[in-house]
């Protein structure tokens, strides 16, 4: 009786264990593959001219991670203006770097005032239509030739805001990937 015991408990304990790792494989191939669909924007270079009393920076947004973005907005806080592109591809062959210029004058409100919080921000969604947002900080340091302020944005830091799924909600866009595709 005490082997019987002993073999049921030994059976049941393969097979709960087999099937804890059939899980783990099933959830770690879902999560690579929705992964796989999630864009990355990110600003990899910078370049800044001062002319006068006007700075003209110029971002270049370009797309590091393996899905493409849609709706894609690059704002700058104090900044009248903002840039928009429909989508951004990773790479391949309608990979794109977007350089987006922002003029800064002397009237602009980032140049004029010291603001609390200032930040170049990155807006945009991937192909089941989730939000994403890259924020850089920006810093505004006083000119002591003029009155107006220069501004540094940190490129090396950025506060990223992306979505996270429960895993039902991954396994569901995946599915759905595969069905429209």
């Amino acid at each position: 009786m005490d082997w019987l015991l002993l073999i049921a408990f030994l059976v049941v304990l393969i097979i709960s264990g087999a099937g804890v790792v059939a899980l783990y494989r099933f959830v770690g191939k879902i999560k690579h593959e929705f992964q796989q669909h999630q864009p990355a924007l990110r600003i990899t270079n910078m370049s800044a001219m001062n002319a006068a009393e006007v700075v003209t920076l110029t971002p270049e947004v370009e797309n590091v991670g393996p899905g493409v973005a849609h709706d894609c907005i690059v704002q700058l806080a104090g900044w009248e203006g903002s840039f928009a592109v429909k989508s951004i591809h990773p790479n391949g062959p309608r990979y794109q770097r977007h350089a987006v210029p922002i003029v800064l004058d002397h009237k602009a409100p980032i140049r004029v005032k010291l603001m609390s919080r200032c930040s170049l921000r990155l807006a945009y969604r991937d192909r089941w239509e989730q939000r994403y947002e890259c924020w850089y900080p920006v810093t505004q340091i006083k000119n002591v030739r003029s009155s107006l302020y220069d501004i540094q944005i940190d490129l090396a830091h950025p506060e990223l805001t992306e979505p996270h799924p429960s895993f039902r909600k991954m396994w569901k866009l995946v599915r759905e990937t595969y069905t429209n595709d």
